[in-house]
């Protein structure tokens, strides 16, 4: 700001006066449609819904982990089970192997048994004169009609299939 020489060189000091002014309160005309209002009610029992079904929630999903965990350690327990079960198959498969192999009986015969290989001069042939007849043994004719006997056979073909 320039001043010229003609002005007063002093400033006002006036405007730096604090001076507080206390603003005016007035009261404001009331308005009859703002009514006195009630206190606004907490929906207590939508939280306690919310609380249950998180709660709930909760509760499934822990107890999902649990069956979980149960049935994995109940599968692990069965797994060793058939890994056990599968090794005494095989050794029972040896010694099955061992039972019936042809050089394993041969010793069990001499030496259990004392039993002994035959020999080709140890054959013994036998002939028999008279040849052998077969003699089948024929019915009687039973007293009991022929209708009966047939109902008494269906009658036990019936029982022996239950039984």
């Amino acid at each position: 700001m320039a001043y010229s020489i003609q002005q007063s060189a002093a400033l006002d000091l006036g405007r730096f006066d604090r001076k507080e002014k206390t603003p005016a309160i007035r009261a404001l005309p009331e308005n009859p449609r703002a009514a006195r209002r009630e206190p606004v009610k907490v929906p207590y029992f939508k939280y306690l819904l919310l609380f249950g079904l998180v709660f709930a929630t909760l509760a499934v999903i822990v107890f999902s982990y649990m069956r979980m965990t149960e049935l994995t350690s109940q599968n692990d327990r069965l797994q060793g089970q058939i890994e056990k079960l599968k090794g005494e198959e095989k050794a029972l498969q040896a010694k099955k192997e061992q039972m019936y192999n042809l050089a394993s009986v041969e010793e069990y015969a001499k030496n259990q048994m004392g039993m002994v290989k035959l020999d080709k001069s140890t054959i013994q042939y036998v002939s028999l004169h008279q040849a052998e007849n077969t003699v089948i043994a024929q019915r009687e004719e039973s007293a009991v009609p022929r209708f009966i006997s047939g109902l008494i056979r269906s009658f036990n073909a019936v029982v022996e299939y239950l039984n």
